[in-house]
This record gives C-alpha cells, structure tokens and sequence, in this order.
C-alpha cells in the first residue's frame, strides 16, 4: 500500500531515571524509542509482525480545546501495514491510568479520533490487556536464542527446506536434519535462532512448539 502520509518523531524521547527507556531493533537497520516497559512490550510484538511496513514513534502533534484552552497532543506511535489493512495511531497506556483519567484525556483521545477519520487511520488505546498476551510471550521466549551460535550450514539447510515446502512444522525439520535426541535439541536451538532473528516466521499466538509451522520470507 503506497503511502499517504508524512510523519516524522516530533519529540525525542531521553533517557529518565523515573522511567525504562531504550530501542527496539526493527529492520534495515533502524530501532524505535521506547519510554515505558509497556512501550518495550508493544514494540516487540509489532516489530516481529511481518506485515508491519514503518513505525514512527512520536509521530504528530494534535492541537485540541479543553476549557476554552488550547493544548497540543502528541500520540506515541503510528503504524502502517502492507496487508491492506488501515494505519494505527496508538496511545500506549496502563490499564489503571486509562481508566482513572479517561474523562481528563477524552478531549486529546477525540482528536486523534477526529485527525485519524479525516486520513483514513484508526486510533487505538493499547494497555497491558491488548499487549501482554500469547504472542508476547512466545517472542521473549525465543529471544534468548538470538545470540545463538549456529553453523551456516545448518541454517542454510533449514532455509532452503522451509523455501521448498513453502511452510513446515518445526517436528519436520528436527527430523529431516537433526536425528537423535542430542542433535534434535541443538536443532530446535538453532530454529528458535532463526525465529529470533526474524529469518523463520510463525504465528506467534498460537502454542510454540514441535508442531509449530514456520514460513520464511519469500511466503509472507
């Protein structure tokens, strides 16, 4: 989907002793900001969504009335995608902040709503209940396997098995190249690896294990 808007970061996010701060890695070599662990979280899900095309963090300024004042609202991310789907602008809350003082940030949350209508975007509160889920869980999962030490070998002959059968279960590939129960688990460490590194894809929601079903880049 060809792009229709403009965003660049409006406001640099530093480093605060009162907060966790830090990047995500994403893709072609560039990271997003993150202030919050559960920014942290939220950008890890989205970055290992294949069909997520930019993440802008910051992304514009919305001016909006409350009392007669005139304030500015910056959201914390936009999203676009490559499936077709509509473009997200997203303000990243917890749950108890959200429903505390919903009625004192409804004005800014109705200005996105309105900015979002006119430009054809979707505006959405994400807290912990839309972001800590399944998927969440099984990205961390593997990314202790990202660093993973693997012979070329053996990752080429895994991409090139999964490129041939256009998707596979985890279980085929153990048994195609790593017979045996020492080698059966080095295999799963090495295939991990590769979910890690985003060079294997999977549905992340879905039970992570030995009848997962994998896909490589080109099946996107």
């Amino acid at each position: 989907m060809g792009k229709t808007h403009n965003f660049q970061q409006v406001r640099k996010i530093k480093p605060t002793w009162m907060s966790v701060s830090g990047h995500i890695p994403f893709k072609n070599g560039t990271s997003i900001p993150y202030e919050s662990t559960l920014e942290r979280d939220f950008l890890m899900y989205f970055t290992y969504l294949p069909s997520v095309d930019e993440i802008i963090p910051q992304p514009i300024t919305l001016p909006f009335v409350k009392n007669g004042i005139t304030y500015n609202y910056t959201p914390d991310f936009f999203l676009s995608f490559t499936d077709g789907r509509k473009p997200l602008l997203i303000e990243v809350k917890p749950k108890t902040k959200w429903q505390k003082h919903w009625k004192e940030w409804k004005q800014k949350w109705k200005a996105a709503i309105r900015f979002c209508q006119e430009n054809g975007y979707v505006f959405h509160v994400y807290d912990e209940d839309r972001i800590r889920h399944l998927a969440l869980f099984n990205i961390n999962h593997v990314q202790r396997y990202k660093r993973t030490l693997c012979e070329q070998e053996d990752i080429d002959a895994i991409l090139a098995q999964v490129k041939l059968m256009g998707n596979t279960t985890i279980d085929y590939l153990l048994s195609r190249f790593f017979a045996g129960s020492l080698y059966r688990m080095r295999g799963l460490q090495i295939i991990y690896h590769l979910l890690a590194t985003k060079q294997l894809h999977c549905n992340w929601f879905l039970p992570l294990n030995e009848f997962t079903e994998v896909w490589g880049n080109n099946d996107e």
